[in-house]
């Protein structure tokens, strides 16, 4: 399993942040939230079709709430991922020169 304490890559990328949502677990009950919420505005629209008018605005708030709490619940996790890094690079500022998508130069890329 991913390490939720640091779910930063700072050793094998310059995007420390590529594939974020997916590494740290914490991002998952944002990412379900979407899905559900998605999958209920499907329902939404299904509603319609069938007409069955009924369900329509318990889907509808249902999916947009989902929608909305998804994305809220990935805003907040992202921040925090954020603090992490500033803290890291707190602790390490020899890495910090290199940060922020600024590959250093290295002996092998500087033979070529």
């Amino acid at each position: 399993m991913a390490d939720t304490r640091d779910p930063i890559d700072h050793f094998r990328t310059t995007h420390q942040h590529a594939g974020e949502s997916f590494i740290d677990l914490y991002c998952w009950p944002g990412l379900l939230s979407i899905a559900l919420g998605v999958i209920s505005l499907i329902g939404s629209v299904a509603s319609i079709a069938y007409q069955r008018h009924e369900w329509v605005p318990t889907t509808g708030i249902v999916g947009v709430l989902a929608i909305a709490g998804g994305v809220a619940w990935l805003v907040l996790e992202h921040h925090r991922v954020l603090r992490i890094e500033r803290r890291w690079l707190a602790e390490h500022p020899d890495r910090a020169a290199g940060h922020h998508g600024h590959a250093r130069l290295t002996d092998h890329s500087a033979a070529q």
